[in-house]
C-alpha cells in the first residue's frame, strides 16, 4: 500500500501510527490527484495498480475482481462501481485498477480530479484496450463528515485570511486553500468571498471579507492564485509587532513588486481602522477592479510609512490569474473597468507618477 500526503492538514498523527507494508509520501505543496497518484504508482512494487480517490470506502472483497479482470489480456482498466449509483460508469469511478507497467506508459492525465478517471479511460481505449465496470467490486464515496480539528477546538484564531474568487469552487481557490491549511500553523480562519454572480472585482469583496472577519488580531488579504510556503506566517507577524503598518511576503519562481506586492499583503486589526479608506470600507470602492493597491501604497507613502517587504516569508503567484478569463463579457467589462479605475485614480491623486515597479 502506497499512501500520497498530497500537502495534506492535520494528519500527521494519524499517518506516524502506519507501518508495515504502508509506504507513506509526502509533497511539500499540493499536487492535485493525477500528480499524486502518478507519484504513488512510481513506487508501486506489484504488477497491478489500484487508484482510490479521495476517502473512497472500499466494501468487503473489493479488490481480488479488480485484479482477475485485469487476467483478460484485452481489459485495460477495471473499474469499481459506487454504492448507491444508478447506473454507474466507469469514468466516475472512486478506484480503477490497470496493469502497472502500462499505467505507466499510458500515464495519468493532469487534470482536475472529477475528469482523471474519464482521462484515463479514455487514453486506455485510444490504445485498443476494453475499459470495464466490475459489479463485483464495490466501493462508497467519501461521507459527508467533518474535516478533523488543525488547533484545539474554541481556540482563539490568531489571523483572519481574506481570499476573494469568482469562483469557490474552482481549483485555483481551492489549491489557494489547501495550501493556507497546510502552511499556517496557528489558529486562522478563512474567509472566502466568491463574487463570480455578478463579478463585483476586487475592492466590493475585500472590503465585505475584511468586515466580515472576526475580531482577529491580524488580517491577510490573498488572491486566490496565491500559495503561501511553510514558514510564510510568522515573519509577516514578526515585521508586524515591530512597528510595520502593512507587510507582505517575497513572491518566488514567477514575478515580483518590491515597492508592494498587493496580491498578498498583511496588517494588524487596528491598522484597518486606521488606514481603511472611511468607515467600513478598506480599500476606495471607486476602484473597483484595480488601483485600489496604488491607491493604498500612495496614501501609505504620504504617511511615510510604506508597505515592508518581509524576504523570509515565501509565496508563489500565478500571476493575474485570478482575472483571467476566456468570457468575453467579462473580459470586456474588466478591460474597461480598469481604464475607469485608472481614471478615477488619477482624479483622487492628481500629482501621482504611474510607473511599472521593478
Amino acid at each position: 500500500m502506497v499512501i500520497v500526503d498530497d500537502a495534506s492538514v492535520g494528519l500527521d498523527s494519524l499517518l506516524a501510527q502506519l507501518d508495515g507494508d504502508v509506504q507513506v509520501l509526502r509533497t511539500d505543496r499540493r499536487l492535485g490527484f493525477a500528480a499524486a497518484a502518478a507519484l504513488g504508482a512510481e513506487r508501486a512494487r506489484g504488477a497491478i495498480v489500484v487508484l482510490v480517490r479521495a476517502a473512497a470506502a472500499p466494501a468487503p472483497g473489493w479488490l481480488a475482481p479488480l485484479s482477475v479482470a485485469l487476467n483478460d489480456r484485452s481489459v485495460g482498466l477495471a473499474a469499481s462501481v459506487t454504492v448507491g449509483a444508478t447506473p454507474t460508469s466507469p469514468v466516475a469511478a472512486w478506484s480503477v485498477a490497470a496493469r502497472a507497467a502500462e499505467l505507466r506508459e499510458t500515464g495519468i492525465p493532469e487534470v482536475a480530479e472529477q475528469l482523471a478517471v474519464g482521462a484515463l479511460a479514455l487514453r486506455v481505449a485510444e490504445r485498443g484496450l476494453r475499459v470495464v465496470s466490475i459489479a463485483a467490486s464495490a466501493i462508497a464515496p467519501p461521507g459527508a463528515r467533518t474535516a478533523g480539528c488543525r488547533q484545539p477546538p474554541g481556540e482563539a484564531a490568531e489571523v483572519t485570511i481574506v481570499i476573494p474568487t469568482l469562483d469557490a469552487l474552482s481549483e485555483r481557490a481551492r489549491a489557494c486553500i489547501a495550501a493556507v491549511q497546510a502552511t499556517t500553523d496557528v489558529a486562522h480562519e478563512i474567509v472566502i468571498v466568491d463574487n463570480g454572480s455578478p463579478p463585483q472585482g476586487f475592492t466590493r469583496p475585500v472590503n465585505a471579507g475584511v468586515r466580515a472577519a472576526q475580531q482577529t488580531p491580524y488580517i491577510v488579504i490573498m488572491n486566490d492564485d496565491v500559495e503561501p510556503l511553510a514558514g510564510w506566517w510568522p515573519p509577516l507577524r514578526a515585521a508586524i509587532d515591530a512597528g510595520a503598518d502593512v507587510v507582505f511576503p517575497l513572491t518566488i519562481d514567477g514575478g515580483m513588486r518590491r515597492d508592494f506586492a498587493a496580491w498578498c499583503f498583511a496588517l494588524a486589526r487596528d491598522g484597518v481602522e486606521r488606514l481603511a479608506h472611511a468607515p467600513g470600507d478598506f480599500l476606495d470602492p471607486s476602484m473597483v477592479v484595480w488601483y485600489q493597491d496604488t491607491d493604498l501604497l500612495h496614501r501609505l507613502r504620504e504617511l511615510g510609512r510604506p508597505p515592508v517587504l518581509v524576504e523570509t516569508s515565501q509565496i508563489r503567484h500565478a500571476l493575474s490569474q485570478t482575472i483571467a478569463t476566456e468570457d468575453p463579457e467579462l473580459g470586456a467589462w474588466i478591460r474597461a473597468q480598469v481604464v475607469a479605475d485608472r481614471e478615477q485614480f488619477l482624479r483622487k491623486h492628481p500629482d501621482a507618477l504611474l510607473q511599472v515597479a521593478a
